[in-house]
């Protein structure tokens, strides 16, 4: 590893003063963490590492376990909020650990203990109680992401045995979330621990939609070919859209399936999909299952559009839900003391600040500007303002789809359905309509989370 010495020696010795600092009080644990994160956080420009498995030899085990940390933390493209959140968990832990005399068996536990009395510490509190969940026989749907790479972080910091220890760990787990991470550290294991870029800027950097959309047949076919996970989007479209219902490997006879008129809308939907999918997002089968849904409420409320169109405007509705830092750190479903809930929630996304804004850019990559005025009038509603058949179908395909999918209250989608003549019969029932979407989505609530 090439760095300056100087901004190294200075953060070991602030760790050195934290540690000295941190057995007093929970208090001076905290703040404690606090600064030592923040001086980690300044040198990520800085380092880089051959191998993760090849160390600082100079830092001491616990500082060495936030390097580990922040690897993961990369693995997974965290939103800069739960990076940050994640290093303030794991420098508690670490200051936890480097007080003690005899080595910790479960040091995040130990800490969160130390700090539950901390209102300002809830947030991390969360995090460190959520380790070990393997030794806690923790169900998978309880766990959360960030949690589990602080487990890992903390198993993997014996620099002697690395390869012995991811070994151990992957005879020993029950989880799909901790199988997904130990398999991603065997087959990359190296990186550059730099700060994440803003995924979503990227996207709208470097689309090539707008250049593909104008590719003829045998040029979009080669593009393809020799990117298959591009065109694998393409092959299941045209795997459904053919009469035989047969499985389409060729690429040449996808695009033909599919046909010119609706390529621009399948090759919008296949990029903006290998983004959403290159996030390694736990919920993404959660996700992906919910715009499945809005999809087919979205040719039921509008039946002219066509397949490919209400894919692609599912898709832009729903891909805020990937970049929404909420889900990272949250887990599938919470146990209180009336039952199980699921802590999915679209409606509460939409009310965000980011929401409307990332959905409005996404509908102008992909032509979907005629859908702009709808979505807003939808999401930032004016008093007295008479809504189109487009804004009116929409709500209905949406409030439809929160209905069924995460067992929301039929109360707006009544209302809303009661004032319209636009979705068909008024007449008909509620719950006639929901029974349709149920039989077109055949739509199912994923149980198991997965990287």
């Amino acid at each position: 590893m090439q760095t300056d010495p100087g901004p190294w020696q200075r953060y070991q010795q602030l760790y050195q003063h934290c540690v000295s600092q941190a057995d007093t009080s929970a208090e001076a644990l905290y703040k404690s963490a606090i600064q030592l994160s923040k001086q980690r956080e300044a040198l990520d420009t800085a380092v880089t590492y051959d191998s993760i498995s090849q160390p600082i030899h100079q830092l001491p085990a616990s500082l060495w376990r936030i390097e580990v940390l922040l690897y993961l933390a990369g693995c997974y493209q965290l939103h800069p909020l739960n990076r940050r959140l994640l290093l303030l968990a794991g420098c508690c832990s670490a200051l936890v650990s480097a007080v003690q005399t005899e080595p910790l068996p479960y040091p995040a536990l130990t800490a969160a203990k130390q700090l539950k009395a901390l209102p300002q510490a809830a947030s991390v509190v969360k995090v460190l109680s959520g380790c070990y969940a393997t030794e806690r026989k923790q169900a998978q749907w309880q766990q959360t992401l960030i949690s589990l790479l602080l487990t890992q972080s903390e198993y993997l910091s014996n620099r002697s045995a690395w390869q012995g220890q991811i070994a151990t760990r992957l005879m020993l787990s029950q989880s799909d979330y901790e199988l997904d991470i130990l398999h991603q550290l065997l087959q990359q294991p190296v990186t550059e621990l730099t700060p994440q870029p803003d995924t979503f800027a990227h996207l709208l950097q470097h689309s090539r939609f707008n250049e593909l959309r104008y590719y003829d047949n045998q040029a979009l076919a080669h593009y393809l070919t020799i990117s298959p996970e591009r065109s694998a989007p393409l092959l299941a479209l045209a795997s459904q859209l053919n009469r035989q219902q047969q499985s389409v490997q060729s690429v040449k006879l996808a695009i033909g399936i599919i046909g010119r008129d609706a390529l621009p809308a399948a090759l919008a939907q296949a990029e903006l999909q290998h983004y959403l999918s290159a996030l390694r997002h736990p919920w993404q089968e959660v996700f992906s299952q919910f715009c499945h849904v809005l999809a087919q409420a979205l040719q039921l409320f509008m039946p002219k559009l066509q397949s490919t169109d209400s894919r692609l405007l599912a898709l832009c509705c729903c891909a805020p839900l990937w970049l929404n830092p909420l889900y990272q750190r949250t887990a599938l479903v919470n146990r209180s003391a009336t039952g199980y809930q699921s802590l999915f929630n679209p409606a509460l996304n939409c009310a965000s600040e980011t929401y409307l804004s990332q959905l409005i850019e996404l509908l102008q990559l992909y032509q979907l500007d005629h859908y702009s005025a709808a979505v807003t009038a939808w999401l930032q509603p004016s008093t007295g303002q008479r809504l189109t058949a487009v804004a009116v179908n929409l709500q209905l395909a949406w409030h439809s789809s929160l209905v069924l999918y995460c067992a929301a209250s039929a109360q707006s989608f009544n209302a809303l359905l009661s004032k319209t003549t636009t979705a068909g019969n008024t007449a008909v029932a509620a719950d006639v309509w929901l029974q349709q979407l149920i039989q077109r989505s055949q739509c199912y609530y994923p149980i198991s989370l997965k990287l």
